[in-house]
């Protein structure tokens, strides 16, 4: 599901990373990726409508006026418009940890979209990724390929990127900095977006019982879901309130501040994270966060993702003849959701 990015290409990034992801996540046996049950919580019906099925554009329920996203459509995610009443009927099969129903419609909240969808487990993705490259390095006969990401090179300019890139005798750069960018090579179009959020221990933090409430619910709650509200009173756009199940990680946020330089979680910001953990399902009472962080979202209208075209010939100059430039970054809280499909697009850059 992507977030915090509006770039027009992210849907068929998002579908290509998609394809890559969802063998592992479907593989009962892979830690990479989890296949996990998802509640985005909605005060309003936003699907198709009588006006939307008799439209001359409808087309598997997002013609008309449809506010369905387009990845909706994609059955692999298996994805509803429902009401609550509906996913509670049907949890009764899931056993899924869900706010509590009754809270969420006296919050006004009377639907939500409910769907399945790969959620990587980020730390062991990165390192599962860096093995790959050194495996399939040692195996092509590259030699001795440098794979190390922590050099401790800073680089001030584009202009060292050439330099550098001459001394290895590399004919092209890929520039993913993300918010180094923006200083790096002067872009101004590149905010941080600021992200807080607190950490839980999966397996140790206690969980609410339903039962607490509703006694006569009879209902256990043993497979932990990903819920997202970004729309009023739990949750805003700048301020969403979410629970993301990740590895042995449960993470609570959060907000998507752009422009906001805070490097700490302010005391506020804590507090409201603890409300949304109770309020997703967490004993705030009973258990502590095992950790808070603060990051920022390389955010940017339209993800750079393309050939250098200030130098003249894609060249710093003269003596750097033959070596190609293509800038990657500024894809906001989506890189996770179209990593695959927007590295499948730097490589074309590279190669054409």
């Amino acid at each position: 599901m992507p977030v915090y990015c509006e770039d027009s290409r992210i849907d068929r990034w998002g579908i290509e990373t998609l394809d890559e992801i969802y063998p592992l996540a479907a593989d009962a046996n892979n830690s990479l990726v989890d296949l996990r049950y998802t509640m985005a919580l909605k005060r309003k019906h936003e699907g198709p409508d009588t006006e939307d099925l008799v439209a001359d554009d409808y087309h598997k329920g997002t013609g008309g006026k449809s506010l369905l996203p387009s990845w909706s459509t994609d059955a692999r995610f298996k994805f509803q418009n429902s009401t609550l009443e509906q996913i509670a009927w049907q949890n009764q099969i899931h056993q899924l940890r869900l706010p509590s129903l009754s809270k969420a419609q006296a919050a006004g909240y009377n639907h939500a979209w409910f769907f399945q969808t790969p959620i990587v487990d980020c730390p062991k993705m990165l390192e599962h990724l860096l093995d790959e490259l050194t495996t399939s390095s040692n195996s092509k006969n590259l030699g001795d390929v440098d794979v190390n990401v922590e050099t401790g090179v800073y680089y001030q300019s584009e202009q060292e990127l050439f330099e550098e890139a001459k001394k290895l005798d590399c004919n092209a750069i890929v520039n993913c900095t993300g918010m180094g960018a923006s200083e790096l090579c002067g872009d101004s179009q590149l905010i941080g977006a600021r992200g807080v959020l607190l950490k839980y221990d999966r397996n140790t933090c206690k969980r609410l019982d339903p039962k607490d409430e509703n006694p006569s619910s009879g209902m256990n709650q043993l497979h932990d879901a990903c819920i997202f509200a970004d729309e009023a009173p739990w949750g805003t756009p700048e301020h969403p309130s979410y629970m993301i199940v990740r590895g042995d990680d449960i993470v609570i946020g959060g907000t998507c501040l752009k422009g906001d330089t805070e490097r700490t979680v302010r005391p506020e910001e804590r507090r409201r994270l603890l409300e949304t953990a109770r309020l997703l399902g967490i004993d705030t009472d009973a258990c502590q966060p095992k950790g808070e962080w603060v990051g920022f979202r390389p955010y940017r209208q339209e993800i750079r993702c393309e050939i250098d075209t200030k130098y003249p010939n894609n060249n710093a100059k003269k003596d750097y003849d033959g070596i190609r430039l293509v800038h990657c970054y500024g894809t906001g809280g989506s890189g996770w959701t179209i990593y695959t499909g927007v590295a499948k697009e730097a490589t074309r850059l590279v190669l054409q």
